[in-house]
């Protein structure tokens, strides 16, 4: 996804999910959905409620699972989604508590992500 190719990133994402789901991995339907929902904002802004559905159910199932830094990730690329969608309270409010999520966690490097995105709205 960010080297630009969607379209494998899209045909990656469904393949992460379809196999999560056939083995009954549910924790590993997390990440997956979360990706899709990213790819599915970024490629068509038709489908931005199927990507805000994604990734809020990747969000739901990641904490269900226990796994803060994956979810965490989750609501920075909530945040982006809002905010290519011109929805910037909605972006701020997200990219804000994936921020803090990331600090408290000391996850530098996505902080700053996260910062610079906010800095950019």
């Amino acid at each position: 996804m960010d080297l630009g190719d969607r379209e494998n990133a899209l045909r990656f994402a469904e393949e992460a999910l379809r196999l999560a789901q056939q083995n009954m991995e549910r924790p590993g339907e997390g990440y997956p959905r979360i990706t899709l929902g990213r790819v599915l904002g970024k490629s068509d802004p038709c489908r931005f409620d199927k990507a805000e559905q994604e990734i809020l159910q990747g969000i739901d199932i990641l904490k269900e699972a226990k796994l803060r830094p994956f979810y965490a990730q989750g609501y920075l690329y909530l945040g982006e989604l809002y905010a290519d969608a011109g929805r910037k309270d909605r972006a701020f409010e997200n990219l804000t508590k994936a921020e803090g999520m990331f600090r408290r966690m000391e996850m530098e490097y996505w902080a700053e992500r996260t910062r610079g995105l906010l800095n950019s709205m």
